[in-house]
């Protein structure tokens, strides 16, 4: 099959171009470089194969129509986008513009050409603080940042288009995706603000302060509860949802998770573990809008899609450390 990744350069794009090279897919990458990286695309190419690149603003649709043009895929994997919560919240104005008009012009495109198969990368940031857990695909959605408003502005775009001009399309809703392929390729956000890298960083470096963010929530012990994922199980659910819309029409939402919750106390205890350090650690208060327990009810992919996570906390942990051990000093700013 022919395959757009959007986004190809960046976390998980990237291992999912890898993955779909490697079971013989002609993949087309198309990133305009902001975040993503360039030593990253050439990593992809010597661990898996050739690909076609495409540098290109979804934002500049004048370009985005050029380089589209006459091209044809089977399916288009959708994750060029602003993801940083935080950074969200200081620019909302960027990530409305970023995340739904760069959106909205490569589905826009996506018709005028008749692509029609679309796998859309969304995040459980779309639920916001749940009435309960574990969360299924029929709660609420009521984010709590302009990052996790523009993925649900876009989910409803694709649902529209799905009605009423033909499209097919999943959007799968993340939670805590984490993890590397074999230490080759990792997590790179800049400022990287998700635990795993940083808690890991900390064990490197020993003057980089690792946080945790409340104690008292009513938790096993106290620290907020996360359903973490590992990126190559994340990768799988894309792969099956391409197969998915082989078979079915129209649109639909699917968690992606492995529906087993892990506190922050139990993650650095993992990673104590796998390091083979102690970490020593600061308490804070907790963040505004940080509910105390985010675990998903993965049962609709597993049921409709074969999917079901196979790699543990201490799996995902030890491949992120693999990379982190790599993983360049600057990175890390602040």
């Amino acid at each position: 099959m022919k395959i757009l990744v959007t986004g190809g350069a960046g976390y998980i794009g990237s291992h999912t171009a890898l993955r779909l090279i490697g079971l013989g897919h002609e993949v087309a990458i198309l990133d305009n470089l902001e975040r993503g990286r360039q030593e990253t695309l050439d990593s992809i190419k010597k661990q898996a194969g050739d690909f076609e690149f495409l540098l290109a603003d979804l934002c500049d649709l004048d370009k985005l129509h050029q380089i589209l043009k006459d091209k044809k895929f089977d399916a288009v994997i959708h994750f060029a986008a602003y993801a940083l919560v935080k950074e969200s919240t200081d620019f909302p104005e960027k990530y409305m513009t970023n995340n739904v008009v760069g959106s909205q012009n490569l589905f826009q495109t996506l018709l005028e050409y008749n692509i029609n198969n679309v796998i859309f990368s969304s995040s459980a940031a779309v639920y916001g603080t749940p009435d309960q857990v574990p969360i299924k695909e029929t709660a609420a959605t009521r984010p709590e940042s302009p990052y996790g408003t523009s993925k649900l502005i876009m989910e409803m775009i694709l649902k529209e288009y799905c009605s009423f001009k033909g499209m097919n399309a999943v959007s799968l809703r993340y939670f805590n995706p984490a993890g590397s392929y074999k230490g080759l390729i990792g997590e790179r956000h800049l400022d990287e603000t998700h635990i795993i890298p940083r808690l890991l960083h900390a064990f490197l470096d020993s003057s980089f302060k690792f946080s945790v963010f409340g104690s008292d929530y009513e938790t096993s012990d106290g620290t907020a509860v996360r359903d973490y994922v590992h990126i190559l199980d994340l990768v799988e659910a894309h792969i099956k949802a391409i197969d998915f819309l082989k078979k079915y029409q129209g649109y639909e939402v699917f968690n992606v998770a492995t529906g087993q919750g892990s506190s922050i106390n139990e993650v650095i205890s993992a990673a104590e573990k796998v390091t083979g350090k102690k970490l020593k650690f600061q308490t804070g208060p907790r963040r505004p809008g940080d509910p105390a327990i985010l675990v998903c009810d993965p049962a609709k992919i597993k049921d409709k899609m074969d999917w079901q996570a196979q790699y543990s906390l201490n799996d995902i942990i030890q491949s992120a450390w693999e990379f982190e051990t790599k993983r360049p000093a600057s990175d890390y700013t602040k």
